[in-house]
Order: structure tokens, then sequence, then C-alpha cells
């Protein structure tokens, strides 16, 4: 909707975090005769009285307020839909979603684009809200998308981009089929996608159609240790700054991009050299006293960690701390990979999924240690870890049973690991 539209309008804003903050100061220079009113959870019932309800992503659509005000004909919208709508039309907008790896992928995409000499601005889920940027004028816009902000997409970005699929977010979408239909969604607002043809569950839901894919023979791949285009090799996997053969499967998308544009693919071995991994991302924190310590503190699925545990090992002793908020996580495929390796894995876990992993692990004879806290699992884990092995936080699951976000998990390991910022 337009700005001319809600002018005179009775809007609510519901969440006055990042998001909400930054819809209300456009709005007020935008929009005029407007009634802004903040809405919480303790005046919730104010948005019946509301033309207009602007959301904040936390705040799931299948809420029964959201679901009754959608009845009584109420318009509901969010910062991101609005962005859409009143940008500069002439601004190239790369939306990246996945329930791994946007985050990485969106930063590593935006980062090769500006080494290429283009104009661009990164945000979305990552960084600044898009709204705030619904006044500047740029080459390129890199947006990345939660699953909470594709759910109700109305804007149309020239190109969307998945980079995968796993169980995700069920507080929020009720259940996980609808949480892979609300990611889903970017592909139908999409003027271009650009998936993950080696995602199984991504293959699952998608017919054939004119979507590109990567990590395909056909197409942008990885083959032994060098990036293909097809069967033209590019350059090697040495040149990308990140740990992982995921993270490289998610520069596979990034270049897939570059190539829809048009822009030369050999230029970007540069950008993937000059890039600085994310902090939480398989960050190496350093070393002390002969142990290396690594922050993966996003990892909130068993796929991420048993990535994080691939990327790392090289042959030498690993101990993983891992639990947190339980979802009803399913850990089998994470105990038996490490069961392979129970020679030099172990394994110190924390509330809430603790105790189902050191149940598994026990079983599956792996070296465990359940504690209660992060001081308390450092010290165990610098204890049984022999020298020149790594000590790596990958929870495998979210962090608010204890924090309030995964930045915060990740800087607690890294105050009781002994690094300062």
């Amino acid at each position: 909707m337009s700005w001319t539209y809600l002018n005179g309008k009775k809007i609510g804003i519901w969440g006055m975090g990042r998001e909400g903050q930054s819809a209300k100061s456009v709005l007020m220079k935008h929009t005029q005769r407007s009634t802004l009113i903040e809405i919480s959870e303790e005046n919730k019932s104010d948005i019946f009285s509301c033309d207009v309800l602007i959301k904040s992503p936390g705040v799931s659509l299948y809420r029964p307020e959201i679901q009754e005000a959608l009845k009584k004909h109420i318009l509901i919208t969010s910062g991101t839909n609005l962005f859409f709508e009143n940008k500069d039309p002439k601004t190239f907008v790369i939306a990246v979603t996945g329930t791994k790896g946007k985050s990485t992928t969106s930063s590593l995409l935006a980062h090769t684009l500006k080494t290429l000499g283009k104009s661009v601005n990164l945000g979305g889920n990552i960084g600044e809200p898009l709204i705030n940027f619904v006044d500047q004028k740029t080459d390129f816009l890199v947006a990345e998308l939660s699953s909470y902000q594709c759910a109700d997409l109305n804007g149309h970005p020239n190109i969307g981009v998945i980079t995968n699929l796993y169980p995700e977010h069920l507080q929020w979408h009720g259940t996980h089929e609808q949480y892979y239909q609300d990611k889903l969604h970017l592909i139908n607002q999409s003027e271009q996608m650009i998936l993950n043809g080696d995602d199984q569950r991504l293959k699952k839901y998608l017919s054939d159609g004119e979507n590109t894919s990567f990590n395909t023979p056909e197409s942008i791949h990885i083959q032994g240790e060098y990036f293909y285009d097809g069967h033209i090799p590019l350059f090697p996997l040495s040149k990308l700054n990140l740990l992982g053969i995921h993270n490289a499967e998610n520069a596979c998308a990034v270049l897939t991009v570059i190539k829809l544009l048009d822009l030369p693919l050999l230029k970007c071995a540069h950008a993937f050299q000059s890039f600085h991994p994310l902090p939480h991302r398989l960050q190496i924190l350093g070393t002390k006293a002969g142990l290396t310590y690594v922050d993966d503190s996003i990892s909130t699925t068993p796929e991420t960690a048993i990535a994080a545990l691939k990327a790392l090992d090289k042959g030498q002793n690993i101990t993983l701390i891992a639990g947190g908020f339980d979802r009803g996580q399913d850990y089998t495929e994470l105990i038996r990979f490490m069961a392979k390796y129970k020679n030099r894995f172990r394994l110190v876990t924390l509330p809430d999924t603790g105790k189902r992993l050191s149940e598994l692990s026990q079983k599956a004879g792996i070296e465990t240690s359940l504690t209660s806290e992060m001081p308390t699992a450092v010290n165990i884990a610098e204890h049984i870890t022999p020298p020149h092995g790594i000590i790596l936080l990958s929870p495998a699951a979210p962090s608010y049973n204890l924090y309030q976000n995964f930045e915060e998990r990740g800087n607690d390991f890294k105050h009781w690991a002994g690094f300062k910022d």
C-alpha cells in the first residue's frame, strides 16, 4: 500500500523492536494525518480499532488475534511489504532465504557485488530493516528474508534464492509443513528463482519448472577442489575464506546470481578471498593452552551441527558443546555421525535438549558430560579435550531457553573461553 493510501488512517504497529521503530519513523516522515498506535501484548485488543496493522516478523501470522483481524477486514502488512510497495523501482532486489546459510549467502553476495563495482545495500533479517532503505537509490539491494517475512510477502524481488529447507520454527508456523510452505512462498513472489538443486526437501516440494539451479552437475557446483560452471572449471575452493562444504555450496548460489546478472564469474575469486566470516558462524576465536575454540552458536538444528563437525574434522579431537531449547528435534543422525568417530569426538550438553542428547550419546558409546550452564560446559570441555584439539560450540538447538538469542549465547561462550572483543 502506498504512502498516499495510508494518509489519515489509524495504523497499529505491533512490535516495537528494530522493525517496529523503523516503520514508525518512516511512516511519520511519509504519511499525513495518520494516527500511529504502538501495540504490545498489554493492549493487543487495540488492533481491532485500527484500519491497518503493521506486524513485526516476530508476531506470528497464525496468532488468533491476527486471524480475527483478517476476518474483520483490517489490512495487515509489514515493514518489508511497505518497502517493496514504495521503493525506487530502479533498485534491483535479490531476496535470499533458507533454513540455514541465508545470512552468510546474503553477506557474501553483497560483498561480491560491491567488489565488482556495484552500489549495494544489505538488509532485512540481517542488519537494517528493509524499510530503512525505501528512500535510497542503489544498484542492488540484497534482502535476507526469514520464514516469518516470506510468509506474507507481497513484494516481488527481481531474484529469489533458497539455500535449503530443514524443519524449523514450529512455534511460529504451527507445523513443519506450514513452515515449508511459508518459505516456498518466495517462489511465487519472485520474478526469477535460484534453488539448491541438491536439497532433497526442495526437490520433493518443487516440480520441474523454469527455476535456475545450483549444486547440480549442469549448473554451478563443486567438483573436487574447484568451483565449476557445468563442465568448465572456475577457480579453486581455497579462494573462499569460509570453512565447510556447506559454505562452499552457498557460495555456488552467489555465483549463480552473478551469472544470471551477466557479471564476470572469474572476478568473484578475489571477492571470496577478501570476505570475512560472520560472527557465531564457524568463527574461530583463537587458540589457548593448545586448544582451538570455535563459535558456531548460529547452529539451531542437528544438520548444522553435523556440518560444523565435518567442516572442522581434519583427524583431530573435537569436543562438541550442544543443547538448547527443546522443540522435539531428532538427534539420531547427529549421534550416529559422532559415534563413527567416538575415539576422537566428545560431547558436553546444555539444557534443555542436553538430557536427551546425553542419553543417546551414552548409548552410542560417546564420552559425554551433562551440565546446566556455559561456564561449566567450557570448563569440562577444556579438561577432557586432548592437546591440539578443538572445542566447538554448535548447539543444534535454539538459544531462547537460556539466552535472548544466538548472539548472546555465542558471546557467553567467548567470554568463558577467555577471549575478548
